[in-house]
């Protein structure tokens, strides 16, 4: 297959970022200025176009203040193929569209694009949600059929705990049986994608020098096998709380070093390599189920990090068709160095002494 290559960017009323249309080589991109001057902007603009995804809790947050709506287009190369690909967004809402056709997130190229950023150490010291949230993206990313399985257990849950919610009992054994097949699903592809998840990111933990190993384990609040006899003996607790207890929207992806709960022990530093160590899971896993490796995006590749996790950023950046890397400083080796400033991106000439001789 043909790697997927950004081409060309597009935004309008996005955050601070003026109105502009940025080509992107193959090769790294670097991308540098001062803080604030609008580099993540652009590499969310661009996972947005990209994926149809954000990390954005709402989606007002991402239209420029005193604007209604805002827009990011990416032209997308593949193999000899060029498709446009938009996505508008308003107060609560999203559309995409495909050669101008409107489409859903789901029928965008699945392994378009990986985002790594500072604040993915959330991944190790935030919440389950998160870890959670990142998991089934990934999943859902590499199986549509997980992504579809995943979209009707949630669906299912959100109605079960309206009945819940109404005390009706007699309701419960209608929702449980699809529940319960649903979840079993969820739960066993969860569990047979883990094995490779964790080998890679395993894999980058040592690489990255940490002399810890990096284990990874789903906690459960229930097995597959006792799925439907858990639901029947917390049903009581659960039409008392209004709320589904037991399944994989409560679970939880634990991430151990040394064989202790990261997120209770490990420094900022063992975090931070953790955290970058799944994304380097996601990025290869991605490769491996579509045959190229997507579009990396890498946010800040001088924050927090230590010389060697530096380098790792940029060798990894250097191994994809297709890399833009943001930072304070200018990354070396890059084919294009774009200078941000209040939200504009500037061509600037290579550093000399990186120039072909």
């Amino acid at each position: 297959m043909a790697p997927v290559r950004l081409s060309k960017l597009s935004t309008l009323n996005y955050r601070n970022l003026a109105p502009d249309t940025l080509e992107f080589p193959a090769g790294v991109t670097g991308v540098w200025g001062e803080n604030g001057a609008g580099k993540t902007n652009l590499l969310e603009a661009a996972y947005l176009a990209l994926t149809g995804r954000t990390e954005a809790g709402r989606l007002e947050e991402l239209v420029l203040a005193g604007q209604a709506e805002a827009y990011v287009r990416a032209d997308v190369l593949e193999g000899g193929s060029l498709s446009v690909q938009e996505v508008g967004i308003g107060r609560g809402r999203r559309q995409l569209k495909v050669d101008g056709v409107r489409t859903r997130t789901g029928d965008l190229p699945r392994g378009s694009a990986v985002l790594i950023r500072p604040e993915d150490s959330e991944l190790v010291f935030g919440s389950p949600s998160q870890r959670r949230a990142y998991l089934d993206s990934l999943l859902g990313r590499l199986s549509a059929r997980y992504a579809e399985q995943l979209s009707r257990y949630e669906r299912t849950v959100s109605q079960r705990n309206a009945a819940l919610r109404e005390g009706q009992d007699w309701a419960l054994d209608v929702w449980d049986a699809p529940l319960v097949t649903l979840g079993r699903d969820i739960m066993e592809f969860r569990a047979r994608a883990l094995v490779r998840l964790e080998e890679l990111a395993r894999h980058a933990n040592a690489e990255l020098g940490s002399r810890k190993a990096l284990d990874i384990r789903l906690l459960e609040s229930t097995d597959p096998a006792s799925y439907a006899q858990t639901l029947h003996a917390r049903r009581a607790e659960e039409l008392a709380r209004g709320v589904t207890l037991t399944g994989p929207h409560r679970d939880d992806l634990e991430l151990t070093l040394g064989g202790l709960n990261a997120g209770t022990y490990a420094s900022r530093g063992e975090g931070r390599t953790a955290a970058l160590s799944l994304r380097y899971a996601e990025l290869q896993l991605l490769s491996e189920r579509f045959g190229e490796p997507p579009v990396l995006l890498i946010d800040d590749w001088t924050a927090e990090l230590d010389p060697q996790r530096r380098q790792f950023l940029l060798d990894l950046a250097a191994s994809v068709p297709q890399a833009i890397v943001t930072g304070t400083e200018q990354p070396p080796g890059a084919q294009l160095a774009l200078q941000a400033a209040a939200g504009r991106f500037t061509p600037q000439p290579q550093r000399q002494e990186e120039m072909p001789a």
